[in-house]
């Protein structure tokens, strides 16, 4: 069945979010003098950027997805990103931490080409 325009708006603004927890991911491991695990983090949001974009690109075209398991699955990992942007701010487990959002983030990126 073909995505309603409603729902992939939904679908793209739950990815944006996602690209913006990348973002402070990266911003938190610079302010914590982590450069190289930052430029980690801005190389895999880089490319959930690359295929986001696309994906709005073809937004006028017919998507067959089921846009509620998207949605629930891009908002959970949202969660979980954020939680390791909070043990990174917290000085916890910095470098599992920064593995487990790459992690996130290419499961972000996974779910975006199988929409496209």
């Amino acid at each position: 069945m073909p995505v309603s325009m409603t729902e992939k708006q939904k679908i793209i603004q739950q990815l944006l979010a996602a690209k913006t927890k990348a973002y402070q991911a990266e911003v938190k491991l610079l302010l914590k003098r982590k450069p190289d695990e930052a430029n980690e983090v801005k190389t895999h949001g880089k490319e959930l950027s690359r295929k986001i974009d696309r994906l709005i690109a073809q937004t006028m075209s017919d998507w067959v997805v089921d846009a509620e398991i998207i949605i629930k699955d891009v908002k959970s990992i949202n969660k979980k990103v954020q939680g390791s942007i909070n043990d990174i701010r917290n000085d916890v487990n910095i470098a599992k931490n920064v593995v487990k959002i790459v992690g996130f983030i290419d499961e972000i990126v996974g779910i975006v080409g199988a929409i496209a």
